[in-house]
Protein backbone atom coordinates (compact mmCIF):
# COMPACT_ATOMS: atom_id res chain seq x y z
CA UNK A 1 0.00 0.00 0.00
CA UNK A 2 2.06 2.33 -1.43
CA UNK A 3 1.09 6.23 0.15
CA UNK A 4 1.95 8.67 2.30
CA UNK A 5 4.88 11.32 2.41
CA UNK A 6 6.47 9.68 -0.87
CA UNK A 7 3.57 8.17 -2.87
CA UNK A 8 5.56 5.28 -2.24
CA UNK A 9 6.13 4.96 1.46
CA UNK A 10 3.10 2.97 2.77
CA UNK A 11 0.65 5.46 4.59
CA UNK A 12 -2.83 5.66 3.35
CA UNK A 13 -3.18 9.44 2.26
CA UNK A 14 -6.82 9.34 1.59
CA UNK A 15 -7.83 13.09 2.27
CA UNK A 16 -6.57 16.32 0.23
CA UNK A 17 -7.63 19.09 1.89
CA UNK A 18 -7.44 23.06 0.32
CA UNK A 19 -7.00 24.98 3.74
CA UNK A 20 -4.68 27.81 5.15
CA UNK A 21 -0.82 27.89 5.47
CA UNK A 22 -0.88 26.50 9.20
CA UNK A 23 -0.65 22.65 7.51
CA UNK A 24 1.44 22.48 4.56
CA UNK A 25 3.96 25.55 3.13
CA UNK A 26 5.03 24.12 -0.06
CA UNK A 27 2.09 22.64 -1.70
CA UNK A 28 -0.52 24.89 -3.84
CA UNK A 29 -3.61 24.70 -4.91
CA UNK A 30 -3.73 21.36 -7.56
CA UNK A 31 -5.89 19.40 -9.83
CA UNK A 32 -7.16 16.03 -8.81
CA UNK A 33 -4.31 14.66 -11.42
CA UNK A 34 -1.74 16.72 -9.95
CA UNK A 35 -1.86 16.39 -6.02
CA UNK A 36 1.50 15.77 -4.32
CA UNK A 37 2.60 15.59 -1.29
CA UNK A 38 5.03 18.03 0.31
CA UNK A 39 7.04 14.99 2.31
CA UNK A 40 6.49 12.93 5.33
CA UNK A 41 3.90 10.62 5.81
CA UNK A 42 -0.03 12.08 6.42
CA UNK A 43 -3.30 11.67 5.99
CA UNK A 44 -4.01 15.38 4.57
CA UNK A 45 -2.25 16.96 1.79
CA UNK A 46 -3.34 20.41 2.31
CA UNK A 47 -3.18 22.94 -0.47
CA UNK A 48 -2.14 26.71 0.75
CA UNK A 49 -2.02 29.73 -1.30
CA UNK A 50 -4.42 31.46 -3.23
CA UNK A 51 -6.80 29.60 -6.01
CA UNK A 52 -4.88 28.82 -9.16
CA UNK A 53 -1.35 28.97 -7.49
CA UNK A 54 0.59 26.67 -9.40
CA UNK A 55 1.41 23.15 -7.34
CA UNK A 56 5.36 22.09 -7.06
CA UNK A 57 3.63 18.89 -9.00
CA UNK A 58 6.16 15.55 -8.63
CA UNK A 59 6.69 13.13 -11.73
CA UNK A 60 4.99 9.98 -11.85
CA UNK A 61 8.43 8.28 -12.00
CA UNK A 62 9.83 10.01 -8.67
CA UNK A 63 6.82 9.07 -7.15
CA UNK A 64 7.31 5.40 -8.11
CA UNK A 65 10.92 5.57 -7.00
CA UNK A 66 10.47 7.06 -3.79
CA UNK A 67 9.97 4.45 -0.97
CA UNK A 68 8.17 1.01 -1.88
CA UNK A 69 9.80 -1.16 -4.72
CA UNK A 70 9.30 0.08 -8.31
CA UNK A 71 6.96 -1.84 -10.04
CA UNK A 72 7.38 -4.55 -12.11
CA UNK A 73 7.29 -4.71 -15.89
CA UNK A 74 3.50 -5.63 -17.46
CA UNK A 75 3.30 -9.22 -18.13
CA UNK A 76 4.67 -10.57 -21.61
CA UNK A 77 2.70 -12.64 -23.77
CA UNK A 78 -1.18 -13.70 -24.01
CA UNK A 79 -1.18 -14.95 -20.45
CA UNK A 80 0.28 -12.82 -18.06
CA UNK A 81 -0.68 -15.00 -15.46
CA UNK A 82 2.20 -17.35 -16.19
CA UNK A 83 4.19 -14.68 -14.31
CA UNK A 84 2.23 -15.62 -10.97
CA UNK A 85 2.74 -19.25 -11.81
CA UNK A 86 6.41 -19.17 -10.87
CA UNK A 87 5.24 -17.06 -7.90
CA UNK A 88 5.24 -19.71 -4.96
CA UNK A 89 3.55 -19.21 -2.17
CA UNK A 90 6.08 -19.56 1.58
CA UNK A 91 5.40 -22.69 3.73
CA UNK A 92 5.87 -19.91 7.11
CA UNK A 93 5.76 -16.54 6.15
CA UNK A 94 8.74 -14.94 7.36
CA UNK A 95 8.80 -13.26 10.23
CA UNK A 96 7.98 -8.75 10.66
CA UNK A 97 11.27 -7.14 9.86
CA UNK A 98 11.04 -3.93 12.39
CA UNK A 99 10.11 -0.56 10.88
CA UNK A 100 13.13 1.71 10.12
CA UNK A 101 13.06 5.10 11.56
CA UNK A 102 11.47 7.51 9.50
CA UNK A 103 8.51 10.19 9.59
CA UNK A 104 6.33 10.01 12.42
CA UNK A 105 3.07 8.23 11.81
CA UNK A 106 0.30 10.04 11.90
CA UNK A 107 -1.73 10.77 15.06
CA UNK A 108 -4.29 8.49 17.04
CA UNK A 109 -7.95 9.61 16.61
CA UNK A 110 -8.55 12.10 19.29
CA UNK A 111 -10.15 9.92 22.56
CA UNK A 112 -13.71 11.20 21.99
CA UNK A 113 -13.77 9.65 18.41
CA UNK A 114 -14.47 6.01 18.42
CA UNK A 115 -14.64 4.95 15.12
CA UNK A 116 -17.58 2.87 13.34
CA UNK A 117 -18.12 0.38 10.38
CA UNK A 118 -21.30 1.58 8.78
CA UNK A 119 -23.09 -1.88 7.85
CA UNK A 120 -26.46 0.29 6.25
CA UNK A 121 -27.32 2.85 4.61
CA UNK A 122 -31.21 3.50 5.11
CA UNK A 123 -33.44 6.35 3.20
CA UNK A 124 -36.73 7.03 3.56
CA UNK A 125 -39.09 9.85 1.45
CA UNK A 126 -39.31 11.89 4.70
CA UNK A 127 -37.82 12.56 7.63
CA UNK A 128 -36.84 10.25 10.14
CA UNK A 129 -38.55 10.76 14.24
CA UNK A 130 -36.71 10.96 17.03
CA UNK A 131 -38.34 7.88 18.35
CA UNK A 132 -37.44 6.04 15.15
CA UNK A 133 -33.63 7.08 15.14
CA UNK A 134 -34.17 6.06 18.92
CA UNK A 135 -35.56 2.76 18.52
CA UNK A 136 -32.41 2.02 15.64
CA UNK A 137 -30.17 2.75 18.07
CA UNK A 138 -31.88 0.82 21.19
CA UNK A 139 -31.81 -2.42 18.13
CA UNK A 140 -29.63 -5.06 19.38
CA UNK A 141 -26.08 -4.80 18.91
CA UNK A 142 -26.44 -1.79 17.12
CA UNK A 143 -23.24 0.23 18.38
CA UNK A 144 -23.69 3.50 16.71
CA UNK A 145 -26.11 5.33 14.36
CA UNK A 146 -26.06 9.23 12.54
CA UNK A 147 -28.62 10.96 10.83
CA UNK A 148 -28.07 12.42 7.44
CA UNK A 149 -29.65 14.44 4.69
CA UNK A 150 -29.78 12.30 1.22
CA UNK A 151 -30.89 13.63 -1.78
CA UNK A 152 -29.38 14.15 -5.83
CA UNK A 153 -27.70 17.49 -6.93
CA UNK A 154 -26.46 19.25 -9.68
CA UNK A 155 -23.05 19.16 -9.92
CA UNK A 156 -20.74 20.68 -12.48
CA UNK A 157 -23.94 19.59 -15.25
CA UNK A 158 -24.82 16.06 -14.05
CA UNK A 159 -26.15 14.15 -11.20
CA UNK A 160 -24.29 13.41 -8.04
CA UNK A 161 -26.07 11.82 -4.80
CA UNK A 162 -25.10 14.18 -2.05
CA UNK A 163 -24.79 13.34 1.90
CA UNK A 164 -25.37 16.36 4.33
CA UNK A 165 -23.86 15.17 7.19
CA UNK A 166 -23.25 17.04 10.79
CA UNK A 167 -19.27 16.43 10.51
CA UNK A 168 -19.11 15.60 14.12
CA UNK A 169 -20.73 12.97 14.45
CA UNK A 170 -20.57 11.25 10.71
CA UNK A 171 -16.66 11.38 10.73
CA UNK A 172 -16.63 8.66 12.64
CA UNK A 173 -18.52 6.39 10.50
CA UNK A 174 -15.56 7.26 7.65
CA UNK A 175 -12.30 4.82 7.43
CA UNK A 176 -9.90 6.24 9.54
CA UNK A 177 -7.51 7.94 7.92
CA UNK A 178 -10.51 9.96 6.66
CA UNK A 179 -12.11 9.99 10.25
CA UNK A 180 -8.95 11.21 11.59
CA UNK A 181 -8.71 14.77 9.21
CA UNK A 182 -9.88 17.02 11.47
CA UNK A 183 -8.87 19.59 8.24
CA UNK A 184 -11.45 17.78 6.42
CA UNK A 185 -14.34 18.28 8.83
CA UNK A 186 -13.33 21.79 9.24
CA UNK A 187 -13.50 22.44 5.80
CA UNK A 188 -17.09 20.50 5.62
CA UNK A 189 -18.19 22.47 8.42
CA UNK A 190 -17.37 25.55 6.71
CA UNK A 191 -19.49 24.89 4.15
CA UNK A 192 -17.51 23.84 1.47
CA UNK A 193 -17.80 20.30 -0.60
CA UNK A 194 -16.02 17.43 -0.07
CA UNK A 195 -16.18 14.89 -3.24
CA UNK A 196 -14.79 11.63 -4.05
CA UNK A 197 -11.95 10.75 -5.96
CA UNK A 198 -13.53 9.36 -8.70
CA UNK A 199 -15.95 12.02 -8.92
CA UNK A 200 -13.59 15.03 -9.03
CA UNK A 201 -11.56 13.20 -11.68
CA UNK A 202 -14.59 12.53 -13.66
CA UNK A 203 -15.83 16.19 -13.54
CA UNK A 204 -12.39 17.75 -13.31
CA UNK A 205 -12.84 19.41 -10.61
CA UNK A 206 -10.13 21.52 -8.71
CA UNK A 207 -9.07 21.18 -5.45
CA UNK A 208 -9.45 24.86 -3.83
CA UNK A 209 -11.34 26.04 -6.39
CA UNK A 210 -15.26 27.15 -7.54
CA UNK A 211 -18.01 25.07 -8.06
CA UNK A 212 -21.62 25.15 -8.44
CA UNK A 213 -23.91 23.15 -6.99
CA UNK A 214 -27.96 22.66 -8.34
CA UNK A 215 -31.22 22.00 -6.07
CA UNK A 216 -34.66 22.75 -6.06
CA UNK A 217 -36.70 24.15 -3.50
CA UNK A 218 -40.65 24.04 -3.99
CA UNK A 219 -40.22 23.20 -7.28
CA UNK A 220 -38.09 26.21 -8.03
CA UNK A 221 -34.54 25.92 -8.90
CA UNK A 222 -32.03 26.81 -6.80
CA UNK A 223 -28.45 27.45 -7.27
CA UNK A 224 -25.50 27.54 -4.73
CA UNK A 225 -22.08 28.37 -4.84
CA UNK A 226 -19.29 26.74 -3.29
CA UNK A 227 -15.92 25.81 -2.58
CA UNK A 228 -14.09 22.65 -3.37
CA UNK A 229 -12.70 22.36 0.27
CA UNK A 230 -11.63 18.57 0.32
CA UNK A 231 -11.27 15.33 -1.95
CA UNK A 232 -11.58 12.36 0.50
CA UNK A 233 -12.47 8.95 0.46
CA UNK A 234 -15.48 8.25 2.71
CA UNK A 235 -16.05 4.63 2.38
CA UNK A 236 -19.76 4.97 1.27
CA UNK A 237 -20.41 3.27 -2.70
CA UNK A 238 -22.82 5.47 -3.96
CA UNK A 239 -21.98 8.61 -2.15
CA UNK A 240 -20.49 11.37 -4.45
CA UNK A 241 -20.07 14.09 -2.21
CA UNK A 242 -20.55 15.34 1.68
CA UNK A 243 -21.62 18.67 2.50
CA UNK A 244 -22.78 20.10 5.86
CA UNK A 245 -26.53 19.55 6.18
CA UNK A 246 -27.20 23.10 6.92
CA UNK A 247 -26.07 23.87 3.25
CA UNK A 248 -27.53 20.48 2.18
CA UNK A 249 -30.73 21.85 3.20
CA UNK A 250 -30.08 25.32 0.52
CA UNK A 251 -30.40 23.10 -2.25
CA UNK A 252 -33.76 21.16 -0.97
CA UNK A 253 -32.48 18.24 0.05
CA UNK A 254 -34.86 16.14 2.46
CA UNK A 255 -34.00 16.64 5.91
CA UNK A 256 -33.30 13.41 8.27
CA UNK A 257 -33.84 11.11 5.85
CA UNK A 258 -31.32 8.86 5.77
CA UNK A 259 -29.60 7.37 8.91
CA UNK A 260 -26.08 4.78 9.02
CA UNK A 261 -26.06 1.70 11.17
CA UNK A 262 -23.22 -0.02 12.86
CA UNK A 263 -23.83 -3.29 14.28
CA UNK A 264 -20.88 -5.56 13.23
CA UNK A 265 -21.45 -8.41 15.75
CA UNK A 266 -25.12 -8.61 13.90
CA UNK A 267 -25.98 -10.71 11.02
CA UNK A 268 -27.12 -8.97 8.03
CA UNK A 269 -30.48 -10.49 7.56
CA UNK A 270 -30.95 -10.52 11.22
CA UNK A 271 -30.34 -6.81 11.05
CA UNK A 272 -32.02 -5.79 7.56
CA UNK A 273 -35.26 -7.62 9.60
CA UNK A 274 -35.15 -5.52 13.14
CA UNK A 275 -34.79 -2.22 10.73
CA UNK A 276 -37.91 -3.12 8.49
CA UNK A 277 -39.94 -3.36 12.09
CA UNK A 278 -38.58 -0.09 12.65
CA UNK A 279 -39.51 1.73 9.78
CA UNK A 280 -41.59 0.34 7.85
CA UNK A 281 -41.33 -1.91 4.50
CA UNK A 282 -41.04 1.95 2.83
CA UNK A 283 -37.69 1.89 3.95
CA UNK A 284 -34.78 1.35 1.43
CA UNK A 285 -32.29 -0.59 2.68
CA UNK A 286 -28.50 -0.58 1.36
CA UNK A 287 -25.89 -2.82 2.45
CA UNK A 288 -22.43 -1.50 2.73
CA UNK A 289 -20.83 -4.71 4.51
CA UNK A 290 -18.71 -6.82 2.60
CA UNK A 291 -20.07 -10.25 1.54
CA UNK A 292 -17.85 -12.93 2.02
CA UNK A 293 -18.20 -16.02 -0.11
CA UNK A 294 -17.45 -19.52 0.83
CA UNK A 295 -14.05 -20.59 0.38
CA UNK A 296 -12.27 -22.64 -2.33
CA UNK A 297 -11.69 -26.44 -1.96
CA UNK A 298 -7.80 -26.75 -0.56
CA UNK A 299 -5.08 -24.50 0.27
CA UNK A 300 -3.66 -21.89 -2.40
CA UNK A 301 -0.45 -23.54 -4.11
CA UNK A 302 0.52 -20.09 -5.25
CA UNK A 303 -0.25 -16.20 -5.70
CA UNK A 304 -2.59 -17.00 -8.75
CA UNK A 305 -4.63 -19.10 -6.35
CA UNK A 306 -4.50 -17.19 -3.41
CA UNK A 307 -5.48 -13.82 -5.42
CA UNK A 308 -8.76 -15.77 -6.85
CA UNK A 309 -9.62 -17.28 -3.42
CA UNK A 310 -8.71 -13.73 -1.71
CA UNK A 311 -11.30 -11.88 -4.81
CA UNK A 312 -14.21 -13.66 -2.47
CA UNK A 313 -14.00 -11.21 0.70
CA UNK A 314 -15.17 -8.69 -2.15
CA UNK A 315 -17.96 -10.19 -4.46
CA UNK A 316 -18.06 -8.95 -7.37
CA UNK A 317 -14.07 -7.62 -7.40
CA UNK A 318 -11.88 -9.48 -9.86
CA UNK A 319 -9.24 -11.35 -8.53
CA UNK A 320 -6.86 -9.27 -11.19
CA UNK A 321 -7.74 -6.25 -9.14
CA UNK A 322 -5.52 -7.95 -6.63
CA UNK A 323 -2.83 -9.67 -8.63
CA UNK A 324 -2.43 -6.11 -10.21
CA UNK A 325 -1.92 -4.67 -6.89
CA UNK A 326 0.48 -7.38 -5.75
CA UNK A 327 2.59 -7.08 -8.84
CA UNK A 328 3.33 -3.04 -8.48
CA UNK A 329 3.36 -3.70 -4.75
CA UNK A 330 5.72 -6.57 -4.40
CA UNK A 331 6.51 -8.36 -7.42
CA UNK A 332 4.17 -10.90 -5.99
CA UNK A 333 5.98 -11.38 -2.64
CA UNK A 334 9.21 -10.91 -3.72
CA UNK A 335 9.51 -7.45 -2.32
CA UNK A 336 8.45 -7.10 1.08
CA UNK A 337 10.03 -4.62 2.93
CA UNK A 338 9.87 -1.92 4.89
CA UNK A 339 9.67 0.17 2.37
CA UNK A 340 11.35 4.05 3.94
CA UNK A 341 8.37 4.89 5.79
CA UNK A 342 7.82 0.80 7.24
CA UNK A 343 5.36 -0.13 5.16
CA UNK A 344 5.72 -4.73 5.29
CA UNK A 345 4.26 -7.33 3.71
CA UNK A 346 3.36 -8.51 0.36
CA UNK A 347 0.90 -5.96 0.01
CA UNK A 348 2.63 -3.13 1.33
CA UNK A 349 0.63 -2.35 4.59
CA UNK A 350 1.84 0.30 6.89
CA UNK A 351 1.61 -1.51 11.13
CA UNK A 352 -0.57 1.31 12.12
CA UNK A 353 -2.91 0.28 8.49
CA UNK A 354 -2.95 -2.95 9.03
CA UNK A 355 -4.13 -3.07 12.78
CA UNK A 356 -7.51 -1.18 11.39
CA UNK A 357 -7.65 -3.46 8.34
CA UNK A 358 -5.73 -6.14 8.83
CA UNK A 359 -7.53 -9.58 8.82
CA UNK A 360 -6.63 -13.35 9.46
CA UNK A 361 -7.35 -14.81 6.62
CA UNK A 362 -5.84 -18.30 7.26
CA UNK A 363 -7.87 -18.62 10.63
CA UNK A 364 -4.69 -19.35 12.48
CA UNK A 365 -5.74 -17.26 15.34
CA UNK A 366 -4.03 -14.37 14.19
CA UNK A 367 -3.56 -11.40 11.45
CA UNK A 368 0.37 -11.18 10.30
CA UNK A 369 1.18 -8.50 8.01
CA UNK A 370 3.76 -10.46 6.48
CA UNK A 371 1.95 -13.80 5.53
CA UNK A 372 0.38 -13.60 2.19
CA UNK A 373 -2.78 -15.80 3.34
CA UNK A 374 -3.65 -12.69 5.72
CA UNK A 375 -2.23 -9.91 3.09
CA UNK A 376 -3.87 -10.85 -0.23
CA UNK A 377 -7.91 -11.24 1.76
CA UNK A 378 -7.16 -7.91 3.91
CA UNK A 379 -6.20 -6.23 0.72
CA UNK A 380 -9.47 -7.25 -0.86
CA UNK A 381 -11.66 -6.67 2.03
CA UNK A 382 -9.89 -2.79 2.22
CA UNK A 383 -10.56 -1.77 -1.13
CA UNK A 384 -14.55 -3.67 -0.94
CA UNK A 385 -14.63 -0.93 1.86
CA UNK A 386 -13.77 1.91 -0.62
CA UNK A 387 -16.80 0.04 -3.12
CA UNK A 388 -14.48 -2.04 -5.52
CA UNK A 389 -17.39 -3.30 -6.01
CA UNK A 390 -19.58 -1.03 -7.13
CA UNK A 391 -19.15 -0.05 -10.63
CA UNK A 392 -16.24 1.77 -12.40
CA UNK A 393 -16.23 5.25 -10.16
CA UNK A 394 -15.98 2.88 -6.90
CA UNK A 395 -13.77 0.54 -8.17
CA UNK A 396 -11.43 3.61 -9.02
CA UNK A 397 -12.15 5.05 -5.63
CA UNK A 398 -11.21 2.20 -3.74
CA UNK A 399 -7.63 1.50 -5.76
CA UNK A 400 -7.06 5.53 -5.02
CA UNK A 401 -7.70 4.83 -1.98
CA UNK A 402 -4.62 2.45 -1.97
CA UNK A 403 -2.72 4.48 -3.19
CA UNK A 404 -3.79 8.54 -3.82
CA UNK A 405 -2.24 8.83 -6.99
CA UNK A 406 -4.21 8.86 -10.55
CA UNK A 407 -0.94 7.45 -12.54
CA UNK A 408 -1.29 4.73 -9.74
CA UNK A 409 -4.93 3.75 -10.70
CA UNK A 410 -4.32 3.70 -14.23
CA UNK A 411 -1.35 1.52 -13.98
CA UNK A 412 -2.85 -1.42 -11.52
CA UNK A 413 -6.11 -1.09 -14.10
CA UNK A 414 -3.93 -1.82 -17.10
CA UNK A 415 -2.28 -4.45 -15.71
CA UNK A 416 -5.18 -6.19 -13.93
CA UNK A 417 -6.40 -6.08 -17.79
CA UNK A 418 -3.80 -8.35 -19.17
CA UNK A 419 -4.31 -11.27 -16.59
CA UNK A 420 -7.17 -13.85 -17.70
Amino acid sequence: MRLGGAWGSGSPALVAVAVGATLLSAVGVAALGDLQPAGGTQAVVAATGPAGAEPPAAEPAEAAAAGAPAPLPLPEGALPDAALAGAPLPDAPPPAAPAPAGPPAAPAPAPALELRSPDLLVTLPAPLTAEQVSALGALPEVVGVTVADLGTVQLAGQDARLLGVDPATFRAFTPQETARSDALWEAVSRGEVAPTFGLARDRQLTLGGPVSLGGSIAGAPVELPVRIGAVAAFGLPGVDVVLDRARARQLGVVPQNAVLISAPARGISALRTSVTEVLGAEAAIEVLRPEVARARAGKPRNYRELYIDSARYCKGLSWTVLAAIGQVESGHGRHLGPSSAGALGPMQFLPSTWAAYGIDGDKDGRADIMNPFDAVPSSAAYLCRFGANRGPQGLYDAIFAYNHADWYVQKVLAISAQYR
